[in-house]
């Protein structure tokens, strides 16, 4: 079985250059790498063919003729893979551990070739701990009620694996834009009958250590004083949109499927980021927040009925006012216990 690393690429060479001599000590021998280079503005080009006739595994790079966006060039560096499944990292993530892909090869093996999955996680400033998103390590199973418990499992794309042969069958362009276009493409896939699985292992490493400078965040650009507040949205309504989307697509849209997407983004994850802009001091941005996510400016709040958006809006003046006054130390506290109880009662 051959395994392919896609990485999309652009800018911040030092970063992949780092987690390119990390893969290479990797144990398992059947790997490619794929880099999709999205018009980087620095010496990706030359370090990395400069890096190719010496480097450990086939490592393919491809330059775009044009910037065309992170989701396109996301599904770019799984298109040119040519091995039997596909992982995508950042390019400042890398694998973690020597062994983790022959740990993937085998477990794929033994569960007879799943069509879409996710691992665990560790970032490089503390590698003890673990970021669970999966609770187990095994096939979850497939359908639009998996994909709709296991959808936020999408939104950071390191360790996202994909049969190819499944990818390509539902590949497309149609979310290329919303920054969530792996979200749409796994519940499209999930939904539509593709088994999903979870690995508890945590294969990738996540955010590399190195020139903090070129790594930007969303802690860099929200408002901490009042005279840069502004409404905003945070890019939830874009994360409902694709949902909606991907079970439409799919043939299982339903008013109750609409209702649960709703009250699961104004329940769990919308006070999440509430509370997650005061504990950085930026309480200008969290009442920007309550005030860009009020129901109705949401195009798609029309497709609830009356009753469910009366429920919805109730939820919405409830978690706001926690949002707004929950200890942050409370928060700090608690945030993975209660993100492992929504994951698994969710």
């Amino acid at each position: 079985m051959k395994i392919s690393i896609c990485i999309p690429q652009y800018n911040r060479i030092d970063y992949l250059l780092k987690s390119l001599e990390m893969i290479g000590s990797q144990t398992y021998k059947t790997i490619e790498v794929i880099v999709s280079d999205d018009c980087s503005t620095d010496d990706t080009e030359q370090k990395i063919k400069q890096l190719q006739p010496g480097y450990k595994y086939p490592l393919i790079y491809y330059r775009n003729q044009q910037n065309i966006g992170y989701d396109a060039n996301y599904r770019k560096c799984i298109e040119l893979a040519t091995g039997d499944y596909a992982m995508v990292i950042g390019n400042d993530d890398s694998i973690n551990m020597h062994d983790s892909m022959e740990y993937l090869a085998h477990f794929l093996e033994e569960n007879n070739y799943p069509e879409i999955g996710f691992c665990n996680f560790v970032e490089d400033s503390n590698r003890e701990l673990v970021i669970s998103r999966a609770n187990a390590t095994g096939v979850v199973g497939t359908g639009y009620q998996v994909a709709l418990k296991n959808y936020s499992c999408f939104s950071f794309v390191g360790g996202l694996i994909y049969k190819t042969s499944a990818f390509n069958q539902f590949n497309t362009s149609k979310h290329d834009g919303s920054i969530y276009a792996q979200m749409y493409l796994g519940c499209l896939m999930i939904a539509s009958g593709c088994r999903l699985f979870s690995i508890e292992r945590p294969l990738v490493v996540k955010d590399l250590k190195g020139d903090e400078k070129l790594r930007k965040s969303y802690r860099d650009v929200i408002a901490k004083s009042w005279k840069n507040y502004r409404k905003v949205d945070g890019g939830i309504p874009s994360v409902i949109h694709v949902l909606i989307s991907a079970f439409r697509d799919a043939g299982v849209l339903t008013q109750e499927i609409i209702y649960k997407i709703f009250r699961r983004i104004y329940t769990i994850t919308y006070p999440h980021w509430v509370i997650d802009y005061r504990s950085n001091g930026a309480f200008p941005e969290a009442v920007g927040l309550v005030s860009g996510l009020k129901p109705t400016r949401n195009q798609n709040y029309r497709l609830l009925n009356s009753l469910n958006q009366a429920r919805i809006f109730s939820y919405y003046v409830v978690y706001s006012s926690l949002g707004l006054t929950v200890p942050v130390f409370i928060y700090r506290k608690m945030k993975y216990k209660l993100y492992k109880f929504f994951k698994k009662h969710g």
